[in-house]
């Protein structure tokens, strides 16, 4: 109810911005939790075991079935799996394949499910880690949206920018990462992520402290991990990746040196990364102009592969909690 009235509100905005009356065609994409809540089908399967959504395809229905009486037809984008939703698959569609017939490509969305997808030689293979909130400020002391006032970047100098200028209230992910990195390097924080004083001081107010260390070590660790499980799966390496794409509403602004440095991503893949926000959003306009891959072609050849028993992953996760 949430989710159809905010939607409502948003839509009668652009309406009014307009001068229309009403929208023929809506696509969607989310989440495969979140697909099932915007079409009003219960998702309470997703969150047990074996874990098993309703639906996985795409889904056309009227606007007027699920409360949108202003909107003529609905299409939702098909899913992977519970855990890798349409998100993603609008990304890839978003992306492409590698230009180079014999390498791959990654397409990685951080946020508090990492979901991380290696593709290319026409296969499709789909990890998800959980890597926390600590990406969206929250289990942070000081951690915020990116929004003003959020410190968006930390240099060695401890000199900082802020969103909107001004007096920083808090960090956010890119903020953060680079404020690690710069206590790393300086050896204010050890290799194992202990801090010897309790807290970091940034300015009034604002400061880091060893949980909040703790927070990022779990979250750049199941990252890395997941990654690393994916290409030993595929029988890979770092050198047949063509492109390293990551998505998140902090990648455009985030430092790949710190980033690497820190073990969030691979530094052997420093130069192939390359940002693209909100991939969601772009690989669905995309889908709607037509002017992308049929997203089936994507999802029929896709395989999801589950960490969630797998040895070598706790073995790489307890590894790569160190910096």
């Amino acid at each position: 109810k949430c989710l159809i009235q905010r939607l409502r509100e948003m839509i009668s905005s652009l309406l009014g911005r307009y001068s229309l009356t009403k929208i023929s065609r809506m696509y969607v994409a989310g989440n495969t939790t979140m697909l099932h809540l915007f079409l009003g089908i219960d998702c309470s399967s997703i969150g047990v075991s074996p874990y098993t959504p309703v639906f996985l395809g795409e889904k056309r229905v009227s606007g007027g079935e699920i409360g949108l009486s202003n909107i003529g037809e609905i299409i939702t984008l098909p899913c992977i799996s519970a855990f890798v939703g349409a998100d993603i698959v609008a990304g890839l569609g978003f992306v492409g394949a590698p230009e180079d017939s014999e390498k791959y490509s990654l397409l990685i969305d951080l946020g508090t499910n990492a979901e991380i997808v290696l593709f290319g030689r026409g296969k499709y293979l789909a990890v998800t880690a959980a890597a926390g909130p600590c990406f969206e400020g929250a289990n942070i002391s000081c951690g915020m949206s990116a929004s003003d006032g959020a410190i968006y970047a930390y240099d060695p100098d401890k000199s900082y920018s802020v969103i909107g200028g001004g007096i920083p209230t808090g960090l956010c992910a890119t903020g953060l990462i680079d404020l690690i990195a710069t206590l790393v390097r300086e050896d204010i924080i050890d290799e194992s992520g202990y801090m010897e004083n309790e807290e970091f001081s940034i300015s009034d107010g604002v400061s880091l402290t060893r949980e909040d260390v703790r927070e990022f070590q779990l979250a750049k660790s199941a990252v890395m991990s997941a990654l690393q499980c994916l290409i030993r799966r595929a029988g890979i390496t770092f050198d047949d990746i063509e492109k390293m794409y990551v998505a998140g509403g902090f990648s455009a602004k985030m430092n790949i040196d710190n980033a690497s440095f820190l073990g969030l991503l691979p530094s052997a893949l420093a130069d192939a990364f390359e940002p693209i926000n909100n991939s969601s959003l772009l690989g669905t306009v995309k889908f709607a102009l037509g002017s992308t891959m049929p997203l089936e072609d994507i999802t029929s050849k896709a395989e999801f592969i589950d960490l969630g028993a797998d040895k070598l992953f706790s073995e790489l996760f307890f590894e790569n909690m160190a910096f």
